[in-house]
């Protein structure tokens, strides 16, 4: 990959993650995981209401005051759904309970 290759592709990843930052998030997929006291946030993130992409996956540990962002996707349709559930999986086979919270209900 050539030097002006490089350029534009991090200029257009920059561009991308910029939008996405500025842009109100639609939350949906969310799971909320426990384990004694301590609770774990899971959720999906669309950038527009409607759209499957593009999303994030955004990982809350509120004790810790930390949100991280482990996953994005631009082109690949349920990916983002995909990796939340894994997640909250992967938080269950460590002892977490995880339970899915029903979507919110939208005001017409």
């Amino acid at each position: 990959m050539n030097k002006m290759s490089k350029i534009s592709k991090m200029h257009r990843t920059v561009s991308v993650l910029a939008i996405f930052l500025a842009s109100p998030a639609v939350l949906a997929n969310e799971f909320v995981c426990k384990a004694n006291s301590e609770v774990r946030m899971i959720s999906v993130e669309y950038e527009h209401k409607g759209w499957q992409l593009p999303c994030r996956v955004k990982y809350e540990k509120p004790a810790q005051g930390l949100t991280e962002y482990p996953w994005t996707a631009q082109a690949l349709p349920d990916y983002c759904e995909d990796k939340a559930r894994f997640l909250a999986s992967k938080l269950e086979n460590w002892g977490w309970t995880c339970e899915e919270q029903p979507p919110e209900s939208e005001e017409p």
